[in-house]
């Protein structure tokens, strides 16, 4: 009494069952072997990138780039990397403001270091400005520094030399091997 429609459903029954049977008998391919920890394949990647940090309502960093990869499945150093231009737009609790900009950074997270090179240019609504092609910004204590040919302009002076050490507003700067024009009072 059994009809060929049956049948024919029988043996596509048993023929899936017996691939499926097959197919989980094999082992698996672990994803460690697939990418391992050493190659550069981002966990994410975020396009026309922007981050706006806010305190009580106000923003305090703005953060833009075209392309933000995100390493962060890296096992020992976890890292963003912006391949293309980066710029970060800070506003202190006095209001005052500070660009910065570089054509690709690094944000690593430990040590919260970020690393900006080529073109690296800061600048401030107060006049200063700071070029070099190669500097570290240790955000939590607003501090900069490089070994790199650095020029340094504020209040009619420009300064270059080749290693720069300074907090973000530019207080406390030394610079090593220092080149430049200088405003010296006259103390008669």
């Amino acid at each position: 009494m059994c009809s060929y429609k049956h049948i024919i459903k029988s043996i596509a029954v048993v023929l899936s069952m017996a691939m499926l049977f097959l197919s989980c008998s094999k082992e698996s391919i672990n994803t460690t072997q697939l990418y391992p920890e050493n190659a550069d394949i981002p966990l994410s990647e975020t396009f026309d990138f922007k981050l706006t940090y806010t305190l009580k309502g106000e923003s305090v960093l703005e953060l833009t780039a075209p392309l933000m990869q995100d390493f962060s499945n890296k096992e020992k150093f976890k890292y963003q990397y912006f391949p293309k231009k980066f710029k970060v737009v800070l506003t202190n609790k006095n209001g005052d403001i500070t660009t910065i900009m570089a054509d690709k950074a690094y944000i690593y997270k430990n040590p919260s270091l970020t690393e900006l090179i080529g073109n690296v240019k800061i600048y401030n609504d107060k006049g200063a400005s700071l070029e070099t092609g190669h500097l570290f910004w240790d955000e939590k204590n607003n501090h900069i520094f490089g070994e790199e040919k650095t020029i340094l302009k504020q209040n009619e002076e420009m300064i270059s030399g080749t290693g720069f050490d300074s907090s973000l507003d530019f207080k406390n700067v030394r610079i090593n091997q220092i080149t430049g024009r200088l405003k010296v009072k006259n103390q008669s």
